[in-house]
């Protein structure tokens, strides 16, 4: 017999999930988050909107030229920030995650009932895709709600356009990069459903989610318009973190081939399909694996890439999609696999029919696969919560803004210094989408990080007002002493 609540069971299963994701790193009193990578910006992010909290988060003061600075997902941020008033920012942080893969677990079982599939399946399969974990452990907060994303497209599946327009004009207040991908599968689903149910309805729903999705897309109207977009290549040279494809694009046997990848610096997008779900998907072989199959060439890039060496020139798939407008706004075409591998999921959650009594089995074979073989990082890593004892120190100064030495270079990630304005609450020399060298100034205070950081100042400003280890502070007055 059927259960009268089918959700029940992914409920459960995505509330473990998140157990297993996020409960380490929140029992070690860590936010979730590589610090390699962008889990120290983000932090910072929600630290400045909790502190003013109720106020919508559009900008800071705290950093230069950020006065009117667009949050890429500020609905999360608002409803985490004012969490944070209650119960303090790593909980609250922990707390949004550990949201987001319950959603997950619940918005992939939807998706999979509404397409005919096993609700367990699709569960699992989303809250424990790689590509998406990848986005998680890099502290990418706008590829967070991909739950709903997916519940989204289930209410469309289901032949409900309004509803599911209105899903993805709020998907758009949780991150532009997951609705531009939902609008495209949207396109995909509503055409062929408006053939057999009429356009009106569709119509409708299109101009719901327009509607809703409009005002969080114009303050970035600048960047979609490319004024302040960076764009470029990086230099084609070998990709040793292959696995994990940190750089631009998707390598080619990183789709399939399994191992662990050491941790190390900047963002991880492993798009590890799964041999599971490969063969759940190989039972019902759905032409909807046509799609996925061209987002993974769009994935790849230029040159295509193979166990970490450039091997392929062309792919006409991704030269076709650099002629549609806006592909340039894409920086890392490997992220586009996070709809690719929704797109499997789906299918193999509609394989496991085939099993029978046996289809919650394919659910934990699905996990034990990601979690024993796959590259995306079980339990997923913490921040360290602490910062540079410098930093306190600097309430023996007077007041001023900082300028940071040694926050760029080597190994160290640009971000960490804004991270670490939460331990002195200064205001912050330093451009928060192009971190650079500390800015000069003068009735100011400048910091050094590091020995050699240390030395290049001292030679340039004398012996340090104050010094914390191989740390080390300096006030700069107004006028007189000092070049900054």
């Amino acid at each position: 017999m059927r259960s009268p609540r089918p959700w029940a069971a992914e409920l459960a299963l995505g509330l473990a999930a998140a157990a297993v994701l996020v409960g380490p790193a929140w029992w070690r009193g860590e936010p979730v988050g590589s610090a390699g990578a962008e889990a120290p910006g983000h932090l910072w992010v929600q630290a400045w909107a909790a502190a003013g909290w109720p106020t919508w988060p559009t900008g800071t003061d705290l950093v230069s030229g950020a006065g009117r600075w667009p949050v890429i997902d500020p609905l999360p941020t608002w409803l985490a920030a004012g969490a944070a008033r209650l119960v303090g920012p790593t909980a609250a942080w922990n707390g949004l995650w550990s949201g987001w893969v319950v959603l997950a677990a619940v918005g992939g079982g939807a998706l999979a009932r509404a397409a005919g599939g096993v609700g367990l399946v699709g569960a699992a399969g989303l809250a424990f895709a790689p590509i998406w974990l990848g986005s998680l452990a890099s502290g990418l907060t706008e590829d967070g709600a991909i739950g709903l994303l997916a519940v989204a497209l289930a209410l469309l599946v289901s032949g409900r356009p309004r509803a599911g327009g209105a899903a993805l004009g709020v998907l758009a207040w949780c991150g532009l990069y997951l609705a531009w991908l939902g609008a495209a599968a949207a396109l995909v689903v509503g055409l062929a459903r408006a053939r057999r149910d009429g356009m009106a309805r569709w119509v409708v729903g299109a101009i719901v989610a327009g509607a809703l999705a409009a005002p969080a897309a114009l303050p970035f109207a600048a960047r979609i318009r490319g004024d302040t977009h960076r764009s470029g290549s990086p230099p084609v040279v070998d990709e040793p973190r292959w696995r994990v494809n940190p750089v631009r694009r998707a390598d080619l046997a990183a789709f399939v081939a399994p191992g662990a990848e050491p941790a190390g610096p900047g963002r991880e997008h492993p798009t590890y399909v799964g041999w599971a779900p490969i063969a759940l998907a190989a039972a019902d072989l759905h032409p909807a694996l046509g799609g996925a199959a061209l987002l993974a060439g769009v994935a790849l890039d230029r040159p295509v890439f193979v166990a970490g060496r450039p091997r392929l020139e062309e792919n006409p798939v991704a030269a076709a999609f650099d002629a549609l407008p806006l592909a340039d706004r894409f920086n890392h075409r490997a992220r586009v696999w996070l709809l690719g591998q929704l797109v499997v999921v789906v299918v193999a959650a509609r394989g496991a029919n085939r099993l029978g009594r046996w289809a919650p089995a394919a659910a934990a074979v699905v996990v034990g696969e990601v979690v024993l073989v796959s590259p995306a990082r079980v339990p997923l890593p913490g921040v360290p919560a602490g910062s540079p004892e410098v930093y306190a120190a600097l309430a023996e100064l007077p007041d001023g803004p900082v300028a940071v030495e040694g926050a760029v270079g080597p190994g160290v990630n640009p971000q960490r210094v804004l991270y670490d304005q939460r331990a002195h609450g200064r205001r912050l020399l330093v451009d928060p989408n192009r971190p650079g060298p500390a800015a000069e100034c003068r009735g100011c205070v400048v910091v050094a990080l590091g020995a050699a950081a240390r030395l290049r100042t001292e030679a340039r400003l004398g012996p340090p007002t104050l010094r914390t280890g191989d740390d080390a502070a300096w006030w700069v007055p107004p006028t007189g002493a000092g070049d900054r």
